[in-house]
């Protein structure tokens, strides 16, 4: 069974190698490297993870996604908002329900910390991303030039936001 909740301290080494899959298979899609994650202990993440909302999916024992939300909290104009970050599902589990499980569990999460506008940014190139946001609620409220600049090249990122009073 598919499940995602926000991970613990405990979940660090799990976190950790998803997040490192990641950016292995995806290094246009974050703005950390490879090797920056890499360069992070099992315990930095466990700090991370004690200190953020961060989140884990599971097929039964087995992790199998993470993300973050990072709420905007700095000023008050800003309390209602909230950047989903770090999204990534392993390719095993991709199109099995694990994404859908991780949204809804980071919008209950936002809505108990009285976050009503979500926000996150994806790869322009990324449509099966795009594809899956838009069902969930997201809808394109900008696109940022040369979000990034990797090896392959600079890569636009879209602007993505969804209004949870508007939902469910």
């Amino acid at each position: 069974m598919i499940t995602a909740r926000v991970a613990a301290p405990a979940d660090a080494e799990a976190w950790r190698a998803l997040r490192l899959d990641a950016l292995r298979a995806y290094p246009s899609a974050f703005l950390t490297t490879y090797a920056e994650g890499a360069a992070a202990s099992v315990a930095d993440y466990a700090q991370r993870l004690e200190q953020e909302n961060s989140f884990i999916v599971l097929d039964g024992s087995e992790a199998v996604g993470i993300a973050a939300l990072i709420p905007l909290t700095q000023r008050f104009q800003t309390v209602h908002r909230g950047e989903i970050g770090a999204v990534y599902i392993a390719a095993s589990h991709q199109g099995r329900g694990a994404a859908g499980a991780l949204m809804t569990a980071i919008e209950a999460q936002a809505g108990a910390l009285g976050i009503w506008q979500l926000e996150l940014f994806v790869e322009a190139r990324n449509t099966r991303a795009q594809s899956f946001y838009a069902k969930c609620g997201y809808v394109q409220a900008g696109r940022l030039p040369n979000a990034v600049v990797t090896p392959d090249g600079p890569a636009d990122d879209l602007f993505l936001v969804k209004d949870l009073r508007r939902s469910g």
